[in-house]
């Protein structure tokens, strides 16, 4: 029986492409850059989730990510403007985008009452931290571990180990992890060698050879798990 639950943050609980779109609106209005939004929003989020994956295999660190995703954005459009001062703005908005998706509230509310409740999370610990305790989650949550306070990324199995001696758990039997990735959260779990259950929202048929306990389609679906 399950004691801890492990919960991702983007797109497991939060909506993170409307978060992105919304900083990413208010940041080009902030520094008065006339470009069609949903031509650099796509430009922007192609280059971004590329070097989310060269982070999580460890290729660049989380201080490259946050200037070089937008050094690349503005070469590409021919933009003269400081990547670091973009970059700061951009992440108070995306700190300030804490919206839920559909059941996320009430699963949060479910798990609290059963289980102890931690959010493990590759963001950027301001971010994080900015829009979980502005959330109405966040009464629910007992404590939020993020990837920029242990120095470590999931799918390492590092920042599974600093999170149990955190919050002094030991047993991997008794804990799952909840989260949207199959590279980060799924195969992080597995690296760590407890239970998993992949959020599939998307409804991806992926072929990558990674296998989690469960696999849901919904937030609603958890439930019937837990």
């Amino acid at each position: 029986m399950y004691k801890l639950i492990l919960l991702d943050a983007d797109n497991t609980i939060f909506d993170f492409e409307k978060a992105e779109g919304f900083a990413l609106s208010e940041t080009l209005k902030h520094f008065k850059i006339d470009i069609d939004f949903n031509i650099i929003r796509a430009r922007y989020h192609e280059i971004n989730s590329n070097m989310w994956s060269m982070l999580e295999k460890g290729e660049i660190t989380k201080e490259e990510l946050r200037f070089t995703r937008f050094e690349k954005l503005f070469k590409a459009f021919n933009i003269e403007l400081s990547a670091q001062d973009f970059s700061t703005y951009y992440l108070i908005k995306l700190g300030e985008g804490n919206f839920l998706l559909d059941g996320a509230e009430e699963l949060c509310k479910y798990l609290s009452s059963k289980y102890r409740v931690v959010i493990l999370t590759n963001g950027i610990k301001d971010v994080q931290y900015s829009r979980i305790k502005s959330s109405v989650i966040y009464k629910y949550i007992e404590d939020i571990v993020t990837s920029d306070e242990v120095g470590i990324n999931k799918p390492n199995k590092g920042i599974f180990e600093w999170t149990f001696n955190k919050i002094n758990f030991n047993n991997k039997s008794e804990a799952i992890i909840i989260g949207d990735s199959l590279t980060s959260d799924i195969q992080g779990g597995i690296n760590f060698g407890i239970d998993t259950c992949w959020f599939n929202f998307k409804k991806d048929s992926s072929s990558k050879k990674i296998d989690p306990t469960y696999s849901v389609e919904s937030l609603k679906e958890i439930e019937s798990i837990l």
